[in-house]
This record gives C-alpha cells, sequence and structure tokens, in this order.
C-alpha cells in the first residue's frame, strides 16, 4: 500500500478524523501546540504500528482494549525518538557507551593491543613472553577494557575517573578540637546536629584526631544499611553532596577530585598495560571523537592489524566520520550523557538509527530541531531526509520553518488547542499551507499575522546588572560578562558552545549560594540525594556582583516536574488537595463519612485491581513494555465509592479529565484554585488536562508549568527570571502568547534572562550575549555582545545572520 490509511480517529481531543498519509516521505505534522498532533502521530501511528508488529510475531495477543479508531491500514513497524525518551539522567551513560564505540574498542584492544609485562614493564613478544624476564602474559578479555564493567573499572573510583571528597581538615582547626566543634563548624542543619549528636554521644567531648577510626570514618563515609548496597547511613558525605547538588557554594569542604589511583582513565592496572600505538583505551576515552577518528587513522596507516582488527578499525572509522559530519566532534568518549545539550543529544539519538540502515521502517521523530542553533539545522535536516533515503516513511512532530519547508506532504491540526482542536485543517505541499487562511501555522508562515512587538529599552547601557567575572566553569575561557537587569537578555550560540555553562552551571549556583537560606531544616531533601545521583559539575568563577540590584530569582529550566506517573499538572501547582477538600466538604462525602484520602488515587481512594495506575504493565523486556487499560475501573483510577460524589456534577475522575481552560469556568468562583491556571491558560496550555501524567509532558510543557506556578505566586517586582530554551515545543502562535507574557514581567520591574536558538524570540530581546564560537573546546568565549540589531551588523555573530 502506497499510504497509511485511518477512519475515526478519536483519541483524546481527535474528532473523529479520517486520514490518509502517504509512505516512503518525509511528512511533517504542525499545528498550534496541544491541537492533536502528538495524538495522531504518537498515540496512534506509533503505538498500533508497534502493537501491530508485536502482535505478528505472536506477542501481545487480545490487546485491542482501547478504542482509538474505527480502521487503520497500511502500517509497518514503528520505530519513535520522543524529548522524553532522550532525556538522560543515568551518569554512567557516555557518549562512546551510547555510540557502542567504547565496545568496539574494547573488542580491538582485546584482541590487537601490545601488552606491558606486568613483572617487569617492558613489552612482551607475539607469543604474550616477556624476552626480559621470561614472564607469560595471558589477553584479557573485553570486559576488562570497560569502565562499566566490575572486571574493568577502577575499584577506587568505580570506574567514574573522579569521586567526590570531604576536605575534613577545614574543620578540624587543631588537634584540641572535639567532635562536637567539629560538627558545629560544619554548619549542619539543626536536625542533622541533634542526629550526630545523639549517635556519638560518646564522643562528642574527645578531640577529633583522637577517635577510633571506625567512628571518624562513620562520620565521613556513614555505612551501607544492612541488605541494600545502596543506601548509606546519615553521613557528611551524604549531607555536602545534597547541599553541592543543590549549587551552594561549599567553598572547598566537599569537591570532585581527580581519582589518584587511575588519573581519570577510568580503566584498572592490567587495561593500563595493553596498548596500540602507544595509548591505552583510558586515553582514547578522554579524547574527542575526532581526535579518535584521527589515531585510528594513523594506526590503520601502520598496518599493524590482523584483518579483524582492520574490520573493527574501519567500522569505527565510520561511526567517527559520521558524528563529526554530524557536528559532534567536539564530544569526548567519556562525556556523561547528562551533561550534553539537547541538540548535542538529539544528533546522537539520529546517528544511531542512520547508522543502523534499516528499512521499511515508521520513523515518528518529535521536534528534532529543539536546542538546535539556527546554523546547525541544515545537517539535521540532511540526516532526516537521509532516514527517509534508505526506505523509510519519516514523519515529524515539527514548529520549525525550515523542517515544514523542507517537507513532501505536509499536515496541520487544529485550529487551536483542546477542545478547540483535533480536526485536520489542511494537507499537501508548503504552497497550500501559506494559503490556507483556516491555518494558524500558514498565516505564520506566510507572514500575514506577525510577532508581537516589544517596546525596546531605551538606555540598557546605564542600566545596573549583574557581572559574573573569570568564568572558566567546563569549556568557559576565562569569561567576564554583564547581564543588564530590569530588560530581556537573550543567550545565544551554537550548541556546546557554552550557554548551559555559562547559566545553568555558573550564575544559577552562584545565585542559589547568595539567596540560600542556612537556617531551613532540609534533611529530607538530604536524605535522598545519593553520590549516585545526577552529574554535578565543578562551578569555577571568582565572583558575581550586583546581587544589591535585585530582591530574587526563579529558575525555569526543562528538568522533568516529577517522574511519578502519579504526578500531573494539578499536584504540582498545588491545587490537588485543594480540589479533594472541596469534594469531601460536598453533602455525599459527608454523608458517607468520605475524608479528603477517599479523593486521591493512591490512597483510600483508589481501585483495588490497578492500585490507582488506572492500567496494567506489561513488560517485554529491557525498557520495552506495553500498558493495558485496567479491567475494572477502565482507567478512571479510582473505586465506585470515591465516584459515587459529585461536586458541580462532577466526579473527581470529571476533574482531572478536565482541560485547564475548562477548569478555569468550572472553579471560577474558588481564587486559590483558578490563579495559576489562568497563568497557564494564558500561555497557551488552556489544552493541558490536569490529570496528565507529568512524566509524559515535554520539556517545553515542564517548563511553561513552572513559569505559570512561578508567577502564580504573585512576588514583588525585582525578581530575575531565568528560561532555559521556553520555546520547546511551541508553535509561532504559542511563542507570541510566551514573548508577551515574559515583556509584562519586565515591564513589572523584572529581569529575564533567556537561553534560546529561536531568532523570533531572540530578535524580541533588549540585549544579547552570544558564545562561541564552535562547540566544546571551540566554544567557551564570548563571541558577541549587544542589542539584537548591533549583532545582525557584527561579522563576528554567526547567531546575526539569521535574526
Amino acid at each position: 500500500m502506497k499510504n497509511i490509511t485511518i477512519k475515526g480517529a478519536r483519541v483524546h481531543n481527535l474528532k473523529h478524523i479520517d486520514i490518509s498519509i502517504p509512505k516512503n516521505k518525509l511528512v511533517v505534522a504542525t499545528g498550534v501546540s496541544g491541537s492533536g498532533k502528538s495524538s495522531l502521530v504518537f498515540d496512534i501511528l506509533f503505538e498500533e504500528g508497534r502493537k501491530q508488529y508485536l502482535q505478528s510475531l505472536g506477542i501481545l495477543a487480545g490487546l485491542d482494549d482501547e478504542d482509538k479508531f474505527d480502521r487503520i491500514q497500511g502500517l509497518s513497524p514503528a520505530i519513535a525518538v520522543q524529548q522524553n525518551i532522550i532525556r538522560q539522567s543515568n551518569a554512567r551513560s557516555t557518549v562512546g557507551s551510547r555510540t557502542n564505540i567504547m565496545n568496539r574498542l574494547a573488542l580491538l584492544y582485546a584482541g590487537e593491543g601490545s601488552i606491558i609485562c606486568s613483572s617487569c614493564g617492558t613489552p612482551v613478544n607475539d607469543n604474550l613472553t616477556c624476552l626480559q624476564c621470561g614472564h607469560i602474559e595471558e589477553r584479557l578479555p573485553p570486559s576488562y577494557f570497560s569502565n562499566n564493567s566490575p572486571n574493568g573499572m577502577c575499584i577506587k573510583c568505580s570506574g567514574r575517573g573522579a569521586y567526590f571528597e570531604v576536605n575534613i581538615e577545614k574543620f578540624v582547626a587543631d588537634s584540641r578540637a572535639t567532635l562536637g566543634q567539629v560538627l558545629d563548624r560544619a554548619g549542619l542543619t539543626p536536625g542533622y546536629l541533634r542526629l550526630f549528636q545523639r549517635k556519638f554521644s560518646e564522643y562528642v567531648g574527645i578531640p577529633f584526631v583522637q577517635l577510633p577510626e571506625e567512628v571518624k570514618e562513620d562520620i565521613i563515609y556513614g555505612h551501607h544499611a544492612t541488605g541494600n548496597s545502596e543506601k548509606r547511613s546519615p553521613c557528611l558525605t551524604r549531607i555536602f553532596h545534597g547541599r553541592f547538588s543543590r549549587g551552594e557554594d561549599l567553598n572547598g569542604v566537599y569537591a570532585n577530585v581527580l581519582c589518584s589511583d587511575c588519573y581519570g582513565f577510568r580503566i584498572g592496572e592490567e587495561a593500563q598495560r595493553v596498548l596500540l600505538n602507544g595509548k591505552h583505551i583510558g586515553e582514547l576515552g578522554l579524547m574527542t571523537i575526532s581526535e579518535v577518528h584521527k589515531f585510528l587513522k594513523d594506526l590503520l596507516q601502520q598496518n599493524a592489524l590482523t584483518q579483524f582488527g582492520k574490520n573493527l578499525q574501519e567500522e569505527i572509522l565510520r561511526k567517527t566520520h559520521n558524528l563529526i559530519r554530524a557536528r559532534l566532534g567536539h564530544l569526548s568518549l567519556y562525556r556523561e550523557m547528562p551533561t550534553l545539550s539537547g541538540g548535542e543529544i538529539q544528533r546522537l539519538f539520529l546517528h544511531a538509527h542512520l547508522d543502523s540502515k534499516m528499512d521499511s521502517l515508521i520513523y515518528v521523530l518529535d521536534e528534532p530541531t529543539a536546542g538546535l542553533h539556527e546554523s546547525e539545522k541544515t545537517e539535521l535536516l540532511k540526516s532526516i531526509q537521509e532516514l527517509k533515503d534508505l526506505g523509510n516513511t519519516v514523519i515529524v512532530v515539527e514548529h520549525d520553518k525550515h523542517a515544514i519547508q523542507m517537507a513532501e506532504h505536509i499536515i496541520d491540526i487544529g485550529p487551536k488547542a483542546g477542545i478547540e482542536g483535533g480536526q485536520v485543517i489542511y494537507q499537501g505541499d508548503l504552497e497550500g499551507l501559506l494559503q490556507c487562511k483556516e491555518s494558524i501555522t500558514g498565516q505564520y508562515l506566510s507572514g500575514k499575522t506577525t510577532m508581537p512587538a516589544r517596546a525596546i529599552h531605551p538606555c540598557i547601557e546605564t542600566a545596573p546588572s549583574l557581572t559574573i567575572r573569570h568564568a572558566k566553569t567546563n569549556n568557559l575561557k576565562d569569561v567576564t560578562v554583564a547581564f543588564p537587569l530590569g530588560v530581556m537578555v537573550g543567550i545565544a550560540g551554537m550548541s556546546g558552545s557554552g550557554k548551559s555553562s555559562l547559566i545553568s552551571d555558573t550564575l544559577l549556583p552562584l545565585l542559589k549560594s547568595h539567596f540560600h537560606d542556612t537556617s531551613v531544616d532540609t534533611e529530607e531533601n538530604e536524605m535522598d540525594s545519593e553520590e549516585g545521583g545526577a552529574v554535578v559539575t565543578q562551578l569555577v568563577a571568582d565572583r558575581l556582583e550586583g546581587l544589591e540590584h535585585i530582591s530574587g530569582y526563579a529558575e525555569i529550566s526543562q528538568a522533568p516536574i516529577g517522574r511519578n506517573v502519579n504526578s500531573n499538572p494539578a499536584t504540582y501547582i498545588g491545587i490537588w488537595d485543594k480540589i479533594r477538600r472541596l469534594f469531601a466538604e460536598s453533602p455525599e462525602a459527608i454523608r458517607q463519612n468520605l475524608s479528603a484520602g477517599h479523593f486521591s488515587f493512591h490512597s483510600k481512594g483508589a481501585c483495588s485491581v490497578c492500585g490507582g495506575s488506572g492500567s496494567e504493565t506489561i513488560w517485554l523486556g529491557g525498557n520495552l513494555k506495553i500498558d493495558k487499560t485496567c479491567a475494572e475501573c477502565h482507567g478512571k483510577r479510582f473505586n465506585d465509592e470515591a465516584l459515587s460524589v459529585k461536586y458541580k456534577g462532577k466526579t473527581i475522575h470529571d476533574v482531572l479529565e478536565m482541560s485547564v481552560s475548562e477548569a478555569v469556568v468550572f472553579f471560577e468562583d474558588n481564587k486559590g484554585i483558578v490563579g495559576t491556571l489562568k497563568v497557564m491558560e494564558r500561555i497557551g496550555m488552556g489544552y493541558m488536562k490536569l490529570g496528565q501524567s507529568t512524566p509524559t509532558l515535554s520539556g517545553g510543557e515542564a517548563q511553561r508549568i513552572k513559569l505559570a506556578k512561578e508567577i502564580g505566586r504573585r512576588r514583588k517586582g525585582n525578581i530575575l527570571y531565568v528560561l532555559d530554551e521556553p520555546t520547546t515545543g511551541l508553535s509561532l502562535y504559542d511563542t507570541a502568547k510566551l514573548i508577551e507574557l515574559l515583556d509584562e514581567l519586565v515591564a513589572n520591574g523584572n529581569s529575564v534572562i533567556v537561553i534560546e536558538h529561536n531568532t523570533v524570540v531572540l530578535t524580541s530581546c533588549d540585549w544579547m550575549i552570544e558564545l562561541g564560537p564552535g562547540g566544546g573546546p571551540e566554544g567557551g568565549h564570548i563571541l558577541a555582545e549587544g542589542r539584537p540589531g548591533a549583532l545582525k551588523e557584527n561579522p563576528e555573530s554567526i547567531t546575526g545572520r539569521y535574526l
């Protein structure tokens, strides 16, 4: 079949639509945020394509439990690359492991490496015999060359290359300092101080240096709970790591130090004695992809390997060549995935799929241009075209005008979001979209509808500012930069140029350190923070000047607002308890003696069969799973008792199914509930359901909910708002709403700093700071700064060419 045909699609807000999508084409689905694009592409095309393929293999028979459509034909097996899949949190996942390059190098070293004698340190011959001392060596298995394997990792740092260490000498002034004095100087919260004083009561008055070694170890490093190698008892290491993770400046008391055994190479002594062209695999791990490529090309010219080795070498060279072409050559193989920018991660994932050379599939991509500089989009769109040219159908959910212009077929869903969306407004080529009066996307792309114009601040040069002095965090090259206050400042630059290093890893930790209230008890947060968590960057900067000009700050990042499937927008913005209380106070609830807990799906009100999840999860191995709707509650999550009570004619389940816009009308007489909801509606999130599971939100959606919550707090002016790519997931229509909201924040006496690639937002800024010129080692410089108009004329500015 030449087309994928869907009849009567009706999941979420889709209004029984019929659609025919051409196969073996590059198709772009667009429309305002919340119009129904993802419902059509992910919830029907991808899910059904995956399910049909698995059922054809005899897996998952009898799972046709959801009434999403009448009929679907022409599907192939489907693969999705979604934003919420792409977010990485495993610090052990590196560029080298994710691309499989480190595994290939391990095979190369295991089979072809020259071995240094463990007895006398001289090379052994081809028979693995040392001619110097006669010692016979053995070839190591590939696992000995992996820092993630128990055989290969450096024992001291567990294969991480570094470890966090408490500098206890900072608290021990002299040999007479008692344990009690040391704990006082450590600045523990009152709760932790009491805990330590009770636990070590017999040692409190003894000089710290005279304590038994096991007691010192317990105080500094703690001990693992019986039967649980992960959970560590309260100790200084654990407490300080929690503070460090939240950006507190600990003045060298707690720091990430280079491993004294492996010196950052991450592997054990055995693997360090196996060399290729004089280097062991740990040295290659610290190299950039470009440097590894050159190293292997030089090795290839020496013609010193067997045919097996040459084949491996050529395979790795092909991988590194493609990654360099995708503008990822600046990344080192040991670079942790959580430290990558969104654009870098997206390109790594696309590279993996291109590398597989599979055809006859349906690829569904979720905003692949998100996090990319305008100059980087061309290469990515070429890669997407290559994916299609292999013989696949590529369906891209996108708002980017370049991606829409490149499409062979465009589907515009709308006209607006939520209940006002869910219809096919247009199908066809670009020219037709530009002429379509009913299409909001077409009207913006054609220029018939324009972006809001901002009144640019007249005297920025004389405005007060925040100034960072001598920042060297990550790839920053001793940067000193001033951020004008009372205006909107855009931070621009290519992926990996240093934008996040400057703002997220330098400015925000300095702000946190200044405004942090150390008198607040934070035991609960500290108890939850373990060393094995996310990667923490070492802040390197002299100081932050000008803090007297602001009264506070608000960080609006793209980090998930909740990893628990039970978390939703209503719980995050703080209205869920108020809603449950309204139900508990209703006459019917009082008659049945039901409390607020009876209206919670993870408490007394939960369905007894699914436990309040609404579905049954079937695991297929690895991360692959299928969710089947609960047969008892039919996905409603609540038991019959909870559903028997109504407030204004609606059950608690009905309320969770409401969109934000519907809830604003429904709760109009309750100011404590509608305040933040109205802000969400103003920034284009009226379509979102109150009960949508937060792990399903895109980074952009999560960020806008945070922004709505912050604005809903109604703080007085003089607040610095810091946003990280807030236009992720936004159509041009919604971007216009965002610009109006940010302009309102500035007009009310606040300051805004926004990391962005979107040229519409950057052009609307009062001031711009551009980093570059490239990514990784080639970035970290202030390339240009000034008004957007000045950057357009600045030959040094790369972003200015696209404004």
